[in-house]
Parts: structure tokens; sequence; C-alpha cells
């Protein structure tokens, strides 16, 4: 589902010369994700063939496209392991292919975990906190397109394909998540959909990368946090295993300590968390690429 745009050879050839990164050898789509549209590239200069990922987004327009190549080249500049975006040989590294925005990155080495360690947890822990902490000189921001009016709105707009159960719990998670937004919880940039299908580990169990930042805005710093615990620290069961959460969030804090109100919350965004992509599969289609219904389950077992 992840190369809903196509391309001929031809085309994807000429505009590969901007970049004057060698001859194309293969590409092949990246059959992963619901959003973009992901390809493998692999390129040869003369010196050997290098890996790239070629993404057409599909979701944000074109004056959005430089918030998230500044984003992430700052996190890179920080030391962080994330892919900064290739620039073209007159120096643009946000380009158009197909009428898209598009980014041409270099493939990073390792792959998704399927079964979640401590260890990992604390990684992607310290990943959030180094990244909070660097995103903090960031002069960019993106405003958060995710917030309570549109959480309002997209329940509107999909309330005929839901259950009267479905409804109400929405309603409840969604009032609830405008008593957060009246908290004033510490603020900033966050990456916002830190899921296991958007990190990479090598063999020996060291993170290698994280990818997918087009979820990035300013938010609810401890909403990054309880979208990954959601995720990284879910059970078979669909329980959240505690040590494993609390494992993530120590990572956390090695960089970056929790206000008492944000570790007193943070069960409560993660209600928020799940409510959103509850929402946004919703969203992506009928029926949805992924389960809803898991969201929402998730955030029924929820308890303070």
């Amino acid at each position: 589902m992840a190369a809903l745009t196509t391309f001929t050879e031809q085309s994807l050839k000429r505009y590969l010369v901007m970049f004057g990164k060698g001859e194309l050898i293969t590409c092949e789509p990246v059959t992963s994700g619901i959003e973009n549209s992901n390809y493998f590239v692999t390129l040869d200069d003369g010196s050997g063939p290098v890996a790239y990922v070629l993404t057409i987004v599909e979701h944000f327009d074109f004056e959005e496209a430089p918030f998230f190549n500044k984003l992430v080249s700052h996190l890179f500049q920080h030391g962080l392991p994330v892919a900064a975006p290739q620039s073209t040989l007159d120096g643009m590294s946000s380009t158009i292919f197909c009428g898209k925005p598009t980014f041409l990155q270099s493939r990073l080495e390792g792959s998704h975990s399927v079964v979640v360690n401590e260890d990992q947890c604390f990684q992607i822990g310290a990943f959030l906190g180094n990244a909070h902490k660097a995103l903090g000189s960031l002069k960019s921001t993106r405003v958060n397109p995710y917030d309570s009016d549109w959480m309002q709105n997209t329940l509107s707009w999909i309330a005929d394909r839901l259950s009267d159960a479905e409804k109400s719990q929405l309603t409840k998670l969604l009032d609830e998540y405008k008593r957060i937004e009246a908290m004033a919880l510490p603020s900033g940039l966050i990456h916002g959909d830190l899921f296991r299908d958007n990190a990479l580990f090598d063999d020996q169990g060291k993170l290698t990368g994280v990818i997918d930042f087009y979820h990035a805005c300013h938010d609810v710093l401890g909403l990054d946090i309880a979208i990954a615990i959601n995720d990284w620290c879910q059970l078979t069961t669909g329980q959240i295993d505690k040590a494993l959460s609390a494992t993530l969030i120590a990572g956390y804090e090695q960089v970056r300590p929790l206000e008492k109100e944000e570790r007193q919350a943070l069960v409560q965004l993660q209600r928020t968390g799940a409510a959103r992509f509850a929402l946004t599969r919703f969203l992506s289609g009928e029926p949805p690429l992924k389960s809803p219904q898991a969201m929402l389950q998730l955030a029924e077992s929820l308890t303070v």
C-alpha cells in the first residue's frame, strides 16, 4: 500500500539526474505503510551500488515540505540516527516528482523489530529525549494538525461509520483531550508516529535509524512518549507491559526528566494517542488499512 503513486523507469531516471548520484540500477516499491509512496532505489556512481529511499508524499502540500527537511537535517546535525534528505546539484532537498513533494534519502541499515525487549525500549526513549532536546533549538515549526478541533471534525465526518459504542467512546476521549490541552503541559516539536515500523535496529540490537517524520509538529512532548509506549510496550494481549513502559520512560529521562504533571498525565496522553490513531485509521479508507478498533480497545484498557 505504500506505492500509491507509480511512474516509468525513464521518468525516474530523468528525476534522479538532478542529484548526480549515478546511474539507476534498481527500483522496488516498499509494501509497508499506509500514507506515502516509498521506493528502495539503488544507484551506482562508479564506485559501487548505494541504497536510497525515494519518498513521494501523498498528504501534504509543497509549502510544508521545507519544514520536514529542516527538522530531519537538524536532528542529523545533532548526531541522531536519521537519514538527512539528499540535495540536488543546485542545492535543493525539497523536490517535485510526479507532481508531488518528493525526498531522496540514504537508506539506513537495520530492520524493524517484531519482538521488543527492554534495551530497545530504553533506546527509543533516549532517542525521543535527545530529539526533543535538539529540536528545542530549531527555529522552524509546524502547527499541530491533529488537535482537538481536528478530532471533533473527524468524528463528525465519520459518524455514520461508527457504532453507538464507538461514538460514545471517541466522544469521551475527545473531551479528555480538551482537558489535556487546557493543562499547558511542556510542548515542542515531536515525531508523533514512533511505532515499531519507524525504527531500525542492527543485529546487535543497536538503534540504527528512526524514519518517517511526516507526523512531526508542535505538540505536547509527553504525547510523543505516550504514542511510543502504546506500540513498543504493548503485549500480544493488547495490554501495556509496565516493565517495558518504565524502561522506555527511563531512557527518556536520562536526557530530560519529566515534570510531575507530565508523569501524572501519561496514561491520559496514551488514551489521546490511541484515539488519534483510531481516527486516522478510520480515514485511511473503507475498509481501513489498519484496525482502528485495536486502538479503541487499547484506549479502553488504559487506566490510571
